[in-house]
């Protein structure tokens, strides 16, 4: 785990990614504490609030902003799963004890509930053998967003 300055130069990562690393998994939990998670997925929300997009969107969105790269796995009608990968995913998780992805999780289900009208909640599960993140995002279609 990157621990000091030192530690984060000796990361793979350059430009924006060196950014994100030292912003997402070094200040952010500092400022936070036990209030990250929580945070981060309101704050990702928020984001989706800002930056409208469809669903058919997300995959070019979450590359162009430094999340990664969005994969649809499968779509039920009350879930969807994506996976997401790539060298920003890829870095954190083996650089960092906890990263977190709650940001992504919370920009899909927000993106998703724009477009589907209804409610959604998203989680994300680290996969560190594969180096990938699963974002879960349950639709619940007999509620209308407040």
């Amino acid at each position: 785990m990157a621990n000091s300055y030192k530690d984060l130069l000796n990361l793979s990562a350059t430009g924006p990614l060196f950014g994100q690393l030292m912003l997402r998994d070094l200040l952010l939990p500092d400022l936070l504490g036990q209030e990250t998670e929580s945070i981060t997925y309101w704050a990702g929300r928020s984001l989706a609030r800002r930056l409208p997009v469809v669903e058919d969107d997300l995959t070019e969105l979450f590359a162009r902003v430094g999340f990664g790269i969005l994969t649809p796995a499968t779509s039920k009608r009350h879930q969807r799963m994506y996976t997401l990968s790539g060298t920003t995913v890829e870095t954190r998780i083996a650089n960092f004890e906890a990263p977190d992805f709650r940001i992504e999780a919370g920009f899909l289900a927000q993106s998703l509930q724009q477009e589907l009208g209804c409610v959604v909640e998203a989680h994300e599960t680290v996969d560190r053998h594969k180096k990938t993140i699963t974002l879960t995002a349950v639709i619940d279609e007999k509620n209308a967003p407040t």
